[in-house]
């Protein structure tokens, strides 16, 4: 673990304390991507500006409070407080100070995301109104594989090297769970598309950069850089508007529809491992409340007027 430099303070600053943090977090495994890691860092820095100059041994519990009302959504403070926790459990540990005040802030009462599930013939005109190659690998690949934005954006021609599987590694999936999702039948021209076409590292979805036509500013293709993570919401958007679905489509909003469908045919641990979950409770939670499928197919056995209209005649007796 660290030990202080020769000459060094026991009582380090913000700068050098979140170095050697993130150093040791990424050592034991505990921070695995740089996206992670990036907003740890942040995290901690922002802490670091309302402590009043204090250092991290002599900050208090109101200096986390000043933190965490930064955010005004309880799910974000409950994120930040995990992460000003993980920080200050290693403070104690490495005997930098006696106690964790982040600790001593209880946890903000978190929320159910809302989350607008799409009905399976949503998804299917989603689907058909895809239009070109971005679009279609776009929304093929949320839909019919489950992947995440982060996910989508950072896939290479490698990741298809296999026939029939699609690898999400390590260094692209959260949590750094690896794993591997078969190409489902619905997916086999678009990724037989991708494995033609793409070099293997070349990214599937590649940015863009605008140059000077004879006539006009177009778009050039750069295969070596990932395209940006609105480019993907701005075209899911797009998308969704023209299959005329009633509400605006997200990206993650067509992964919750392959977990939905495949949590109900396929099970809770096949669900978990294509979804790359860390605990299968969050599999679970795609069963706890029905579909929007389920939903209709129950309303259409429920009536309460019959075949005949008996509640509306006797009502209007009453």
């Amino acid at each position: 673990m660290c030990a202080n430099a020769p000459g060094e303070s026991p009582l380090l600053a913000f700068p050098r304390a979140i170095e050697l943090y993130l150093e040791d977090m990424q050592s034991l495994g505990r921070l695995t991507t740089s996206r992670t890691v990036a907003e740890y860092r942040r995290t901690v820095e922002t802490h670091a500006q309302d402590t009043s100059g204090a250092r991290p041994g002599e900050t208090t519990r109101e200096h986390i409070k000043r933190t965490l009302r930064r955010w005004g959504h309880p799910n974000t403070q409950r994120r930040k407080r995990s992460m000003l926790v993980s920080f200050y459990d290693w403070m104690v540990e490495e005997g930098r100070r006696s106690d964790n005040p982040a600790r001593q802030v209880r946890a903000p009462r978190g929320r159910e995301p809302r989350v607008r599930r799409l009905t399976l013939d949503e998804t299917r005109a989603v689907l058909a109104a895809a239009t070109g190659r971005t679009e279609r690998r776009i929304v093929y690949l949320a839909a019919c594989a489950g992947l995440r934005c982060t996910e989508l954006r950072l896939l290479r021609g490698l990741n298809f090297a296999r026939e029939g599987w699609i690898l999400i590694s390590a260094e692209m999936a959260k949590g750094g769970r690896e794993r591997w999702v078969p190409v489902m039948v619905d997916l086999e021209l678009v990724v037989g598309e991708i494995r033609a076409t793409t070099a293997e590292e070349h990214y599937v979805l590649p940015g863009t950069r605008w140059v000077r036509g004879s006539c006009a500013v177009v778009p050039v293709e750069r295969p070596e850089r990932p395209c940006d993570r609105k480019t993907i919401w701005r075209t899911v958007r797009r998308i969704g508007r023209h299959a005329g679905i009633g509400t605006p489509v997200h990206p993650h909003q067509l992964r919750h529809a392959f977990a939905d469908r495949v949590t109900r045919l396929a099970g809770l641990h096949a669900s978990q491992a294509l979804l790359g979950h860390a605990s299968i409770q969050t599999t679970e939670g795609y069963l706890t409340k029905p579909s929007p499928d389920e939903l209709i197919e129950a309303m259409a056995k429920v009536t309460l007027t019959g075949s005949g209209g008996e509640y509306a005649r006797t009502g209007l007796r009453r």
